[in-house]
């Protein structure tokens, strides 16, 4: 099924992008690097349900989904139609605007912690106005976190240079990671939060783990002990949110916490993110600074209420599990029947994938070896995933996809077999350049 394949165009477009953009992308995982650099396609230039196109003019199936916001398919009818009749009447003032209203009942009405709602633009940015209404509220400091919360200083500060380079040495003495699914280890939220009595302003925490699911009570303990010690519970459901559930993640395991971060799905696409929580807390943003200019843009808050409109009336979020479900049962059926060392897990709106070998310099090229076997094939994953379904992912596009599996496990158990997985890679570099310019 191997499509031609050709990606000269965007090459030569990322040659030219790393000289005037640093680092080429302004999405540190959308880089070539990410993939398969010289054997993946590396600009995107339209995309039509769960379709896209590259500049070289090649056809994929996707599942990166511009990394989970596309909910419902690119140029979704209804999305665009809103966004088309509120275009005509303006797009940012400098006064208020009805739709912020509209958008904020609409999102209340369907996220059980959301009795006040603030808007952003980006994850990170929301993320750290939750953050800053906790220390607020509660007049402490310290932060206990578990997952990815974006890249402000209160998060990178615990990376390892250069990626945490620029932000004061002192951001790590507020900074805490915890073990997910688990209250007895040194690691735990509990030794923690008893190691630090009256210390930690909140618990900020992805609800999930993306390959395991919650122990029996995990949640609910952890919202019992941030209560006990005095902190707030915040939930970043920026993955999560309108794609778990249509309340996202606090609906599916029925724990509401204090306060909730929802982005990606939460306009289908626009850039929009949203704070919402319990309104004794939410109110004290009012006195806070935090303020920005583009909070009250109308295009994605129009988008946003045309999208909760499409998930509820389409029951949107159960499709996503179906096909998703779908997906990862023959995607685990075709491993084990070919005898690959492949296995597919985590949740159906966004499974992930991994290669069970010892080796991790092999785990990698076997994972390099799939994107790039896939991609000449037309379908698009990112490595290890999230595999993100959409509303527009049609029962002929999983049928495509599994098809194309199936051909690509084969050549990787046949390049197993030989022993060449590694040499079966083709990464190349624009004008021979060297592959550190990727990075």
């Amino acid at each position: 099924m191997t499509k031609r394949f050709n990606i000269e165009n965007s090459v030569k477009l990322f040659e030219k992008a790393i000289q005037i953009i640093p680092g080429g992308s302004q999405t540190g995982s959308k880089r070539p690097s990410e993939f398969v650099p010289g054997a993946y396609p590396i600009y995107v230039q339209r995309g039509k349900g769960s379709h896209v196109w590259d500049i070289d003019n090649n056809e994929y199936i996707d599942y990166i989904l511009a990394l989970g916001p596309i909910t419902l398919g690119y140029c979704y009818p209804a999305i665009d139609d809103a966004i088309r009749i509120q275009l005509e009447k303006g797009i940012i003032f400098g006064l208020l605007h009805p739709v912020e209203v509209e958008a904020a009942e609409v999102i209340k009405s369907v996220v059980p912690s959301a009795e006040m709602v603030r808007f952003f633009k980006t994850g990170a940015e929301a993320i750290s106005a939750a953050v800053r209404v906790a220390r607020a509220f509660t007049g402490r400091e310290k932060v206990a976190t578990h997952g990815y919360h974006g890249w402000h200083d209160t998060w990178a500060c615990m990376s390892p240079s250069p990626a945490g380079d620029g932000i004061p040495a002192v951001f790590r003495n507020y900074v805490y990671p915890f073990k997910y699914n688990d209250f007895d280890s040194p690691d735990s939220l509990t030794s923690l939060l008893e190691h630090h009595p009256g210390e930690f302003a909140c618990i900020v925490m992805e609800a999930i783990s993306y390959w395991d699911q919650p122990k029996e009570g995990y949640l609910r303990k952890v919202k019992e002990i941030t209560e006990e010690h005095g902190a707030l519970l915040i939930f970043d459901e920026i993955v999560t949110g309108f794609r778990l559930a249509l309340g996202g993640a606090q609906e599916l395991f029925q724990i509401t916490p204090d306060i909730s971060v929802i982005g990606k799905g939460v306009a289908a696409g626009m850039p929009l993110s949203v704070v919402v929580g319990k309104k004794e807390y939410m109110e004290k943003m009012k006195d806070l600074l935090v303020s920005i200019t583009h909070g009250g843009e109308t295009l994605s808050l129009a988008a946003s209420i045309a999208a909760i409109k499409e998930y509820k009336e389409k029951k949107v979020q159960a499709y996503l599990w179906k096909q998703g479900q779908r997906f990862m049962d023959a995607m685990n059926k075709l491993a084990s029947e070919i005898g690959i060392p492949m296995e597919w897990g985590g949740y159906p709106p966004i499974s992930m994938y991994r290669f069970k070998v010892d080796d991790p310099g092999l785990a990698e090229n076997l994972m390099l070896l799939w994107l790039q076997e896939n991609a000449r094939r037309g379908i698009l994953y990112r490595k290890g995933g999230p595999a993100y379904i959409s509303f527009s992912h049609s029962d002929e596009d999983i049928n495509v996809t599994i098809e194309v599996g199936e051909e690509v496990m084969r050549i990787i158990n046949d390049a197993l077999h030989r022993g060449d997985v590694k040499s079966r890679i083709n990464i190349t570099e624009p004008s021979g350049k060297e592959l550190r310019r990727f990075t």
